[in-house]
């Protein structure tokens, strides 16, 4: 070694894409001892170059001294990185130089090729990162200097906080569920148990346990480290999505299991196919306007597997999206479970009340987004939704909202749905995941809309009004056959056929039933809306 420079060099990655490398720059430029970061030559890493130096501001003369400088300043400049990288990514790697192989000459030799970066970071005032060549010391941060005695408080201060979290870190894994919302944790020595919430208890557990180990340590300081960006952040969907991305078959997974669904109906394959993308988007956020407004409703008896299939769309590693309980009175509840589960079955939805099908159900499964305050918050904030509905009925005669009917895909079963077949569930998403890159359709078009308001007409819960209505009059084609009439008036005749089966005053919702009455003609007067209709001759 003729002379040490005092630069170490970090190998950020793997990168995605170009944005996501400028994220990574431009935080390594927040931290003052940054000299230069750029984009690696392969384009899926970021390399920074940082300034380091001894406590007084010197740099060693020797290659011994050099080397345990690199040796102390390498574990450090890795952390204060990777908290800053971990606020641009859901997930990284952060791979560190040629220090961490204890290699000697690599230390003091590591070098990268440098590129073409069109929008480099460059600092040549960057500061050095004063770090301790002492190996029977702690490493120190040192930033500008004070007073002595503050000095060794903090000192203090911070060589306990690092016992802490080599204390945790070599007894749990740590992650915060971007989906939840909450830290969880694994213990290291049981590998095999599930993630579990940190909460309360489970941080006076951690603390007692610090406490113990003789690390003088309160809840609090455990809570700063469980609430920091120390924690990686675990996104459950996008890495599941991401596993399968690019696996697909090239087979159709997706039209195999819609036709685990025995129905008369033709269009069953291409509506299934369609909501299963809309729900896969709902997934991923690309739609940050329209949610995904759809929703299949497998009608038939009792015992033809209805839920089983329902439960059945998520894989054994997203079961945990799955929510068929949920009770509709209770708002908050309803809206906080759109953040957080990615399918919600509405099982048995023929009991739900033809009031809240029409208000709240209707606008709820259009949201994009949902308000709603967190336990213990004190404002309310806005979460992106993510779920999707299915749901199941024993019934026919069950959609109350002839206007919100295009929202629910009626399909009547002609017999029990084949739950024995193996879903291959790596390409059944793979598939979707490639559909979606080539921008297929997730989104019912016009005429599509049209096939499933039409289709669904058959499930249509009538009124005494409605179905009396078909017995006193025809829809006419012409004025020659028929004749102008109000809601009303035509209520007041079917009144006068029917007696107390009908109520006179329902004139509101009687009107809205004739005006989404397929081929009915109607007309704007000085006495409102009329009708054109032609009656019957009854005994009325």
């Amino acid at each position: 070694m003729q002379r040490f420079n005092g630069l170490l060099t970090l190998t950020i990655g793997t990168v995605n894409d170009c944005d996501e490398a400028e994220s990574v720059k431009r935080l390594a430029s927040m931290l003052p001892m940054t000299l230069l970061a750029v984009k690696g030559s392969s384009g899926k890493t970021v390399k920074v170059v940082v300034r380091v130096s001894r406590p007084d501001g010197t740099l060693p003369q020797t290659e011994d001294e050099a080397v345990r400088l690199c040796q102390q300043a390498y574990p450090l400049v890795s952390q204060l990185y990777e908290v800053m990288v971990r606020n641009a990514r859901t997930t990284n790697t952060l791979a560190v130089g040629p220090a961490m192989r204890h290699d000697l000459d690599g230390v003091l030799q590591a070098g990268f090729r440098m590129t073409h970066d069109k929008t480099p970071f460059y600092n040549a005032d960057a500061v050095a990162l004063r770090v301790s060549d002492d190996l029977a010391t702690d490493t120190v941060y040192q930033p500008v200097s004070t007073a002595d005695n503050t000095q060794q408080d903090d000192n203090r201060t911070g060589k306990v906080t690092r016992q802490l979290i080599e204390l945790l870190e070599k007894n749990y894994s740590f992650r915060m569920n971007k989906v939840m919302g909450y830290v969880e944790y694994r213990s290291k020595s049981e590998p095999y148990y599930p993630w579990l919430p940190v909460d309360e208890r489970v941080q006076n557990t951690l603390a007692m346990e610090a406490r113990l180990a003789g690390l003088n340590v309160w809840d609090k300081d455990v809570k700063r480290y469980i609430m920091s960006n120390m924690v990686r952040t675990y996104d459950p969907i996008g890495e599941y999505l991401h596993n399968v991305r690019n696996k697909w078959d090239g087979r159709d997974h997706i039209g195999a299991l819609a036709a685990t669904v025995p129905t008369s109906n033709p269009s069953w394959p291409v509506w299934f196919r369609t909501w299963f993308l809309g729900m896969v988007v709902q997934w991923l956020g690309r739609n940050p306007r329209y949610g995904n407004s759809m929703a299949p409703l497998l009608i038939s008896k009792q015992g033809y597997n209805k839920s089983t299939f329902c439960k059945s769309l998520l894989p054994p590693e997203l079961q945990w999206g799955y929510n068929d309980n949920l009770v509709l009175s209770e708002k908050k509840s309803v809206l906080q479970a759109m953040s957080q589960f990615l399918l919600i079955n509405l099982d048995e939805f023929n009991q739900i009340a033809p009031k809240v099908q029409e208000g709240f159900l209707k606008n709820l499964i259009q949201l994009a987004s949902v308000k709603v305050k967190r336990p213990y918050g004190k404002h309310v904030e806005d979460f992106p939704r993510l779920a999707s509905f299915i749901a199941t009925a024993n019934v026919t005669d069950l959609l109350a909202d002839p206007t919100g009917n295009r929202r629910f895909i009626g399909i009547e079963l002609t017999g029990p749905i084949n739950v024995e077949r193996r879903i291959n569930y790596t390409q059944l998403y793979a598939q979707a995941m490639a559909l979606l890159d080539k921008d297929e359709q997730y989104w019912l078009d016009a005429e599509q809309t049209r096939r499933v308001i039409e289709s669904n007409r058959q499930f249509q819960l009538r009124s005494p009004e409605e179905t009396f209505f078909h017995e006193c009059f025809l829809l006419a084609t012409n004025e020659d056959e028929g004749q102008w009439m109000t809601a009303t008036a035509i209520l007041y005749h079917v009144k006068r056929y029917a007696g107390s089966a009908v109520r006179a005053d329902n004139v509101r919702n009687f009107g809205r039933f004739l005006s989404n009455l397929p081929e009915i003609l109607s007309r704007h007067s000085r006495f409102g809306t009329e009708y054109l209709v032609k009656p019957k001759k009854t005994d009325g």
